[in-house]
């Protein structure tokens, strides 16, 4: 005998309407008295939670079994009941015992009258009884399933999952109500599981019937898959389905109770970040792609600026060519113009060069100054005094009449000045002044003019 045959409403309660095998299932389940099943062979087909609380075993420990906190003399007297109160002396799964009151009732019968099977309430004894000399087991089953519907139907309500029971051998399904809200189509046109399976998108439906009929046929107990359903309005619902398998005593299937979810909105919205966090992983690539052009521009940008300082020194070398052509003799060829921050340079270089090598001679040849201006020639003049300074004679080559007349103009002293025409006079001066200086002092050094114990520089010799 099935549990759905030991539940049946009608067999316990002739009175009642037969009801849906799904609720009642679920109200038995969380019914607020003890409920035990047995089959005809006196092994326990059903055990409730509150028959757990109340004895101790586990469903999974006496199912398939015969009842473990009474014996069997204690159990006979189920088949015989007249739905009248036992008081039966019970044992606990700790070994304690009890004091229990059994309500039995025979489910069904067969053709020869002989009980299939028995529900009985298990409820612990009370001492003290109610005014009216105590209701029936039976009534205060009635109220409580009544109370247990009640407490299913409102689950149903609140709850924004849809309830079902598919009954495998009719092929008859029971929703709650809430799949109308998810589904848009009234109950009547999916009380069967061939709606089901029309309205599953077709890229989906495969996977999901044979993700069912594998797990019904592997044996499993429970079931889940994610799919679109259509609506009746022709969008597509996202469903993640989840539900239990559940067998008969002999392991034949019997029908498959579960739980719709509608997780549309949320797979919407997990689509939209995912669709950001494409769009931003690509601009993250692209802007560490320009971050990369960057830096190689900085890199190019800093080569050339290492270039153009490179070329700027160069320029600035050639701009105030310092050359020692002789022992004590410095050569300045001066080519283009000379405007202040050249002159600046200039004069730097030239009294860098003369502490440098304690050159005598400093030979500052004008030959390539294209023009000169007072400033240019003010600078010349400043050059000369400032070297004469450090004690060292300048030397001027290459003057053309524009620079003396600009010195005329200017009314500089040059009478200090010693002139020649070419550098190549210039340096026959220099440097044979410096060898004649040298012989006449022998191995000493010759005192550099202007300096303590040195030859005045009007008496040595070059001056024009």
């Amino acid at each position: 005998m099935t549990m759905e045959q030991a539940l049946d409403p009608s067999a316990i309660y002739p009175d009642r309407s037969r009801w849906d095998d799904a609720k009642l299932a679920m109200m038995a389940e969380v019914a607020p008295v003890a409920m035990i099943v047995c089959d005809r062979e006196r092994v326990v087909r059903f055990w409730n939670r509150q028959a757990s609380r109340l004895l101790g075993w586990a469903q999974s420990e006496v199912i398939g079994r015969e009842l473990p906190c009474l014996g069997r003399d204690e159990v006979e007297p189920w088949w015989v009941s007249s739905g009248a109160p036992m008081p039966v002396r019970g044992i606990r799964k700790d070994g304690s015992s009890i004091d229990l009151e059994i309500t039995a009732e025979v489910v069904e019968r067969d053709a020869s009258g002989a009980a299939a099977g028995v529900v009985a309430i298990v409820r612990e004894a009370r001492d003290e009884r109610r005014p009216d000399g105590g209701a029936t087991a039976a009534a205060e089953a009635t109220e409580a399933l009544r109370e247990s519907e009640e407490r299913f139907r409102m689950v149903t309500l609140a709850t924004q999952d849809a309830i079902y029971d598919y009954n495998v051998t009719t092929g008859a399904v029971w929703r709650s109500d809430s799949f109308e809200r998810i589904s848009g189509a009234p109950r009547e046109l999916y009380a069967d599981a061939s709606w089901w399976r029309e309205h599953i998108h077709p890229e989906d439906v495969n996977n999901v019937t044979d993700a069912l009929g594998g797990a019904m046929s592997s044996g499993a107990s429970t079931w889940t898959a994610e799919y679109r359903l259509r609506r009746a309005s022709g969008d597509y619902a996202v469903l993640v389905d989840r539900g239990v398998i559940l067998r008969d005593a002999s392991g034949t299937l019997v029908k498959v109770v579960g739980a719709v979810s509608d997780v549309t909105e949320q797979r919407r919205l997990e689509a939209q970040v995912q669709e950001s966090m494409i769009r931003l992983k690509a601009a993250a690539e692209e802007l560490e792609e320009q971050n990369r052009r960057l830096e190689g521009e900085i890199i190019e940008r800093m080569r050339s600026e290492e270039s153009l300082r490179a070329r700027n020194e160069a320029i600035r070398l050639m701009s105030a060519p310092v050359v020692q052509v002789w022992d004590n003799v410095l050569a300045l060829p001066l080519i283009g113009s000379i405007d202040d921050v050249r002159a600046s340079r200039i004069t730097e270089t030239l009294l860098n060069e003369v502490v440098r090598t304690q050159a005598r001679f400093a030979i500052m040849d004008l030959t390539g100054i294209e023009s000169v201006d007072t400033a240019t020639t003010k600078h010349l003049l400043d050059m000369m005094r400032a070297i004469k300074l450090l004690g060292t004679r300048g030397v001027v080559s290459g003057i053309s009449p524009q620079i003396a007349a600009t010195m005329t103009e200017l009314g500089a002293e040059t009478q200090g000045l010693v002139t020649f025409g070419t550098l190549k006079d210039a340096l026959r001066h220099a440097i044979g002044a410096a060898t004649r200086a040298a012989t006449l002092a022998g191995a000493a050094p010759l005192p550099r003019p202007g300096a303590p114990g040195g030859a005045p520089a009007a008496a040595l010799p070059g001056r024009r």
